[in-house]
């Protein structure tokens, strides 16, 4: 691995979540895709959360600490202006990845047009007693932004492995919306790029509180 030009760039934006963020990092320390950044975006936690981040020796690792918070877009948005790497996850600090998904994506990017974007993945919704509460496999690739404007079927902003420059021509995540920013973004990325899919379950989405 180069360390200075990784090929993937992980994002994971948080905020006091530190009972759950341990198992976010150690999804993305497993995976068997090895060649990638770590970027931890802490949006102003007043929990343990920066203890939870330094208690890993990993010079993957990079943590940037926001001084006010600012809220989950705005944590992403500096992650990836921070992002050495070609392709750019983002995992959510809740959620977990499958040990294969990064590698997976990868590899599908290397047989599919230049014009596709973003390789998605399935995902299954559990409780934190990791029952299974809703499983969704991909269907759709190509042109999606027509599907898209009905509903978001890639799921969350922990599914998708995208090309870094989707966010040079679209633009960051827009801060000033309350909900749906990941969906928001798939619609504009859909205007300019065209979407694949790995046939697999590579996220874990988990509802509590």
């Amino acid at each position: 691995m180069n360390q200075s030009h990784p090929a993937i760039t992980v994002v994971i934006p948080t905020h006091n979540r530190a009972s759950f963020l341990k198992r976010a990092i150690d999804s993305v320390l497993s995976q068997t895709w090895k060649d990638f950044e770590l970027i931890i975006v802490d949006d102003a936690s007043t929990d343990n959360t920066a203890e939870i981040i330094r208690s890993y020796y990993d010079s993957r690792i990079v943590y940037i600490r926001h001084q006010e918070n600012k809220g989950g877009s705005a944590a992403r948005n500096s992650g990836i202006l921070q992002a050495k790497g070609r392709y750019i996850a983002l995992l959510d600090d809740d959620d977990e990845w499958a040990p294969t998904k990064l590698e997976k994506q990868f590899i599908k990017f290397q047989d599919v047009s230049e014009k596709v974007g973003i390789v998605y993945s399935g995902f299954e919704v559990k409780d934190q007693d990791r029952k299974v509460i809703e499983r969704r496999l991909p269907e759709c690739k190509g042109n999606l932004y027509m599907r898209l404007l009905e509903r978001n079927m890639i799921g969350g902003s922990s599914t998708p492995l995208i090309k870094r420059e989707c966010f040079d021509a679209a633009g960051l995540f827009n801060e000033s919306l309350r909900s749906c920013q990941d969906w928001d973004m798939w619609l504009r990325i859909s205007k300019l790029y065209e979407f694949d899919f790995v046939p697999e379950i590579g996220t874990n989405i988990y509802l509590h509180g």
